[in-house]
């Protein structure tokens, strides 16, 4: 069915009162990604937009005071699911400054495609504010005509619009893992070392001013030098952890490489030449929230870009990686890992990291000739030292075994005082959990308080715009 919506769009003229109420309009325009890949829906084009509310504003001259380009807001290639658009956050604070106070739009699509924000604009914010809001392909006029707001009419499309979008949605998606399981890279950043084929789209080729760095990392690794090593190796050499332009200076930040960044390339099927199809699996339309899918159940497709390293090569460093214990499994002593994730720097606040080394002579016991293997020796140390040294911050070392033995003291003191007096060792905790407490307590009651002084000053706010706008009105219609 052809679509009618725009055809045969009439403005009713304006009453002919002498006293008639003159407003400050304000334009809003938007125009979604999917209108603009679909490109023939000419109604919904910018140009189109303006071209009506303009016709309406100067049809209706004697409603609204003389406009001019700063009140028209525009948000070009911006989705309706959300409010977070640049220039309709613009609007909102000029509604709220008092600087307009009449809103239109072409339709009511325009403004929200999500059916809880714009029953929240139209029914409280624009009502609450005596904000006069117009959308012209639903007829809806909150001055002329107050019953068009409450009309089930606007409830209805806006669940319609807010269904539309979440059906192009799901057929947005569809369409994206369709190209990826075609191993067409989708979009989104290019991995480093790689860039846009011009001449082929979703194929990637060797980007020349970055593929040798990435080159060089698969080389160290293949050498034995684990994640730690080559960043350290990669920061010395000034070697910038983005792609940037030649004649560019770079910060120090740009050659702050870590481990993470390190793992995250050697584990990367696409410098093999191969296409990932996703890494991540989102839970619900909407939802911004995903599950991560294990690299073990990684959709891989081969041969489907331009290749850094070889397959081989590529699987060789899997298998050295896959060969080293993880930190998180510990070594050779259990209480090594204890305290990963909650013990801290007490300079930069950065958790501290555990790091091995091999301590002892290697060779045979002269005495059972049974070849002597090294001792493992575990401590923490600095995150933030570990990766940019000594001028970032001190290395705050100490061994896994000493701080065990330290915690493990205290453990034992405390529990003897416990075997001991068992009502004393009560009385001590209890008092120490109420002042924790109380503490907590009266840190979120002067929190309450700070944010309870903070309502009243904007509601003080408000109301102070709200009379202001009040008095201006009055003394525009002459009361």
């Amino acid at each position: 069915m052809a679509r009618t919506k725009n055809r045969g769009m009439n403005f009713a003229s304006s009453p002919t009162s002498n006293k008639m109420m003159r407003w400050r309009l304000g334009k809003y325009i938007r125009l979604s990604k999917e209108d603009l890949l679909r490109g023939r829906d000419e109604s919904n084009s910018v140009v189109n937009q303006r071209l009506l509310l303009e016709q309406y504003h100067q049809t209706h001259m004697d409603e609204f005071y003389e406009g001019d380009e700063s009140d028209v807001y525009v948000d070009d290639g911006k989705t309706g699911t959300d409010t977070d658009r640049e220039d309709f956050q613009r609007l909102l604070a000029d509604v709220y400054s008092g600087k307009i106070n009449c809103v239109i739009v072409k339709d009511l699509s325009r403004l929200s495609r999500n059916y809880t924000d714009a029953g929240n604009l139209i029914e409280n914010l624009f009502v609450r504010l005596n904000i006069r809001f117009i959308s012209l392909a639903e007829g809806v006029d909150s001055y002329r005509n107050p019953d068009s707001v409450s009309n089930i009419i606007v409830p209805i499309t806006n669940v319609m619009n807010d269904m539309y979008s979440r059906d192009i949605s799901k057929k947005v998606l569809a369409g994206r893992m369709t190209r990826s399981r075609q191993g067409k890279f989708g979009g989104g950043q290019q991995p480093l070392g790689l860039m846009r084929d011009p001449e082929e789209r979703g194929h990637l080729i060797l980007d020349p001013d970055t593929a040798p760095t990435i080159r060089k990392i698969y080389d160290l690794a293949l050498n034995g030098w684990g994640c730690m090593r080559i960043a350290k190796q990669l920061m010395e050499d000034k070697i910038p952890i983005t792609r940037v332009k030649s004649n560019t200076e770079c910060d120090v930040n740009y050659y702050s490489w870590g481990s993470a960044r390190i793992s995250h390339i050697l584990r990367n099927p696409f410098y093999k030449g191969a296409h990932l199809v996703c890494r991540t699996h989102q839970k619900g339309i909407r939802s911004n929230t995903y599950d991560i899918i294990p690299r073990e159940e990684w959709e891989v497709l081969e041969g489907c870009h331009e290749a850094i390293v070889s397959p081989e090569d590529w699987e060789k460093v899997q298998e050295l990686i896959d060969r080293r214990p993880p930190i998180m499994e510990g070594n050779a002593c259990p209480f090594y890992n204890l305290f990963h994730g909650i013990i801290y720097c007490a300079t930069c606040g950065k958790s501290m990291q555990v790091r091995y080394e091999k301590v002892g002579r290697t060779g045979k016991n002269r005495f059972t000739g049974e070849e002597r293997e090294p001792i493992d020796k575990a401590y923490y140390i600095c995150q933030t030292y570990n990766r940019l040294g000594k001028n970032a911050c001190t290395s705050h070392k100490v061994e896994a075994r000493d701080l065990y033995n330290l915690v493990l003291k205290d453990i034992q003191e405390l529990a003897a005082m416990a075997l001991k007096d068992v009502e004393s060792f009560y009385q001590r905790i209890s008092s120490r959990m109420e002042r924790r407490y109380l503490a907590d307590a009266s840190e979120m009651e002067k929190e309450r308080e700070r944010l309870e002084a903070r309502n009243r000053e904007i509601d003080d706010m408000f109301l102070n715009l709200y009379m202001t706008r009040q008095r201006e009105s009055c003394q525009s219609s002459g009361l």
